[in-house]
C-alpha cells in the first residue's frame, strides 16, 4: 500500500465517522502539541489535519493556522465542527503549499507518508529561519513496540492498516543530521506502551493481524497474560512511551 491508496481509505473513514475506525482518541496527543510552544501570533501550517481538533486548539491559543488534508471528507467535517477567525481549512497537499511559516505541525501523519525523510525535507523548506517543526507519531521502543516489530520484520505480519513506516527516535535523529536540523524529542502515553491500554490495543491488533497473515491466533490471550505480568516491571523512561513528539529547528 502507498499513500495514494491510503487516501481512498481515509476518505471512507472520515465519511463514515472516524470514531468507528480509531481505537483510541488522540486528544492527549493534541494536548502535548499545544504545550510544546507559545502559539501567540505564530503563522502555522498543519498537514494532515483530519477533522481539525488540533488546528482549532492552536487557533484558540493565538496561532494563525492554515490546516490542510488531502481527504475531502475530512476537511468537509472539519469545517462543520470548527469555526475560528484564525483558522483556515483546505484540501491541499504539502507539495502545493506556498509561503513560509513559523511552525509546521504534523500530528500522527508522517508514518503514513511514502517517504518520511522527503516530507521532513519539504517542511524544512517551508519554515522561517527561526521556525519550528513539530511531529508526533507512534514510538516502538517499548513492550508494545517490541512485539509489533518482531512480527512485522520477521514474519511480515500486517500490524497496522495505515502505517507505512514504524519510526523511532534513532530514525528521526538520523533525518535531523542529514538535513542539518536540531532535534529534541520526548515520549508519552505510557499506558499504551506497557499498561492496560497496551493489552486492550494488542488484543484487537494481534488477533486481527495474525488472522490476516493466515497465522494461528489462538494463543493471543496467553501472550497477553504474560505481557500484563511483565508490564508491572516496566518503568517510565524518556524513550519508552507509545507516542513520541519531535521538535526540529534550524
Amino acid at each position: 500500500m502507498n499513500n495514494e491508496e491510503l487516501k481512498n481509505l481515509y476518505e471512507k473513514v472520515y465519511s463514515d465517522g472516524k470514531e468507528e475506525f480509531f481505537t483510541m482518541s488522540t486528544f492527549d496527543v493534541s494536548k502535548e502539541v499545544l504545550r510544546e510552544i507559545d502559539w501567540e501570533n505564530k503563522k502555522v501550517l498543519e498537514i494532515g489535519c483530519g477533522t481539525g481538533e488540533t488546528a482549532n486548539l492552536i487557533a484558540e491559543a493565538g496561532g494563525k493556522i492554515f490546516a490542510i488534508d488531502y481527504a475531502f471528507s475530512s476537511i468537509t467535517e472539519a469545517k462543520k465542527r470548527h469555526s475560528h477567525p484564525n483558522l483556515t481549512f483546505a484540501v491541499e497537499s504539502l507539495d502545493s503549499v506556498q509561503g513560509k511559516f513559523d511552525v509546521i505541525v504534523a500530528q500522527e501523519v508522517i508514518e503514513h507518508t511514502d517517504d518520511p525523510f522527503e516530507v521532513l525535507k519539504r517542511m524544512k523548506e517551508l519554515i522561517n529561519e527561526n521556525g519550528t517543526i513539530i511531529i508526533t507519531c507512534p514510538n516502538f521502543l517499548n513492550l508494545y513496540g517490541y512485539i509489533c516489530m518482531t512480527l512485522y520484520l520477521l514474519l511480515d505480519v500486517p500490524i497496522s492498516l495505515t502505517d507505512l513506516h514504524f519510526l523511532s527516535p534513532f530514525d528521526m535523529e538520523d533525518f535531523a543530521i542529514r538535513l542539518g536540523l536540531k532535534c529534541k524529542w520526548r515520549t508519552f502515553r505510557f499506558g499504551q506502551a506497557h499498561g492496560e491500554d497496551m493489552i486492550t490495543d494488542l488484543r484487537k491488533r494481534l488477533t486481527n493481524a495474525l488472522r490476516d497473515a493466515n497465522l494461528d491466533n489462538s494463543n493471543v490471550e496467553i501472550l497477553l497474560d504474560w505481557f500484563a505480568k511483565a508490564a508491572r516491571y516496566q518503568e517510565e523512561e524518556k524513550f519508552n512511551g507509545a507516542k513520541a513528539l519531535y521538535r526540529f529547528n534550524i
